[in-house]
């Protein structure tokens, strides 16, 4: 008998998802919402600290608690 493969509830972009890897990229996370590769991936932060930015090959432990909501968009550059 085979042990059933736990799947992880996530939210990118107000959308749901559910992924079987424990470990997900910045990368991966785009692609699952069909975000473009020059935008910046946040972990949702509860309480008074700051969202935290997600690099594109940074791994994000799913199995920890806070770590289900997430949301791209383009990042804000100070140039110029």
């Amino acid at each position: 008998m085979t042990k059933k493969e736990e799947k992880f509830k996530i939210l990118v972009d107000q959308k749901p998802f559910e992924v079987e890897e424990q470990f997900i990229t910045g990368t991966q996370i785009k692609t699952l919402v069909g975000a473009p590769a020059d935008y910046g991936v946040w972990l949702k932060v509860n309480g008074p600290n700051p969202d935290k930015e997600i690099a594109d090959n940074e791994q994000v432990d799913l199995s920890q608690p806070g770590r289900e909501h997430f949301f791209t968009g383009a990042k804000t550059t100070t140039e110029g």
